[in-house]
C-alpha cells in the first residue's frame, strides 16, 4: 500500500505556484463574475483561450497511444483530420482528440482496410491525407510489434438525449 499525502490537495490538481499581480478593479470585478475566485477565473480564462487551444494541438500527435489503465491503451486521434472511417465510430474525449472504436464483429484488419479505402478518395485534404497515412504506418508498426498484443473490446456509449428539441444542460437536465 501507497503512502497517502497529507495535507491540503492542490488547487488546480496541478502543481501552482503564488502570483502576486495587480489588476484595475472592474477587471476584477469581471472576472468574479465568470468566477468568484479570481484564481479559477483566471486559469479557466487561460485555459480556453485560442492560443492555448492551438499548443495543446501542436502538443499531441494525430496518431497515437494513449494509455488508459495499467498496460493498456486506446487509439487516439486527432478528430479534426480524422473524422470518418467506415465501420469505425471516432468517439470524441476532449478538445480535438477522440478515439477508434470498431463497429460490433471488426477487427484490426477491418480498421486498417478502413483507412486504405479513405487514403483511395481524391477528394481528401492534403492535411488529412498526411494523418491517414500516419495512422496506416501506425497501425502496421502495432501489430507488427511483439511488445505489443491487440484484442477488439466492444464499448457501450450513453448519450443523453434531450427533451423537446433542446440540448441538456445544467439548467435543462434529462431525467
Amino acid at each position: 500500500m501507497s503512502p497517502t499525502k497529507r495535507g491540503r490537495p492542490p488547487k488546480f490538481g496541478r502543481p501552482s505556484q503564488v502570483v502576486a499581480l495587480t489588476l484595475p478593479d472592474d477587471v476584477v470585478r469581471g472576472l468574479r463574475k465568470l468566477d468568484p475566485d479570481v484564481g479559477w477565473a483566471i486559469v479557466t480564462l487561460f485555459e480556453k483561450s485560442p492560443a492555448r487551444a492551438a499548443a495543446e494541438a501542436a502538443a499531441h500527435p494525430d496518431v497515437e497511444l494513449v494509455t488508459i489503465a495499467d498496460r493498456r491503451c486506446l487509439i487516439v486521434v486527432n478528430r479534426s483530420l480524422i473524422n470518418h472511417l467506415a465501420g469505425v465510430s471516432i468517439v470524441p474525449l476532449h478538445g480535438d482528440r477522440a478515439f477508434l472504436a470498431l463497429d460490433a464483429g471488426r477487427g484490426m484488419t477491418d480498421l486498417e482496410l478502413a483507412v486504405i479505402d479513405s487514403l483511395s478518395d481524391p477528394a481528401i485534404a492534403p492535411r488529412e491525407r498526411k494523418a491517414l497515412r500516419n495512422l496506416r504506418v501506425q497501425l502496421r508498426t502495432w501489430r507488427r510489434d511483439p511488445t505489443l498484443r491487440l484484442h477488439t473490446r466492444s464499448i457501450i456509449v450513453v448519450e443523453r438525449l434531450s427533451r423537446r428539441g433542446r440540448p441538456a444542460t445544467a439548467n435543462n437536465p434529462v431525467s
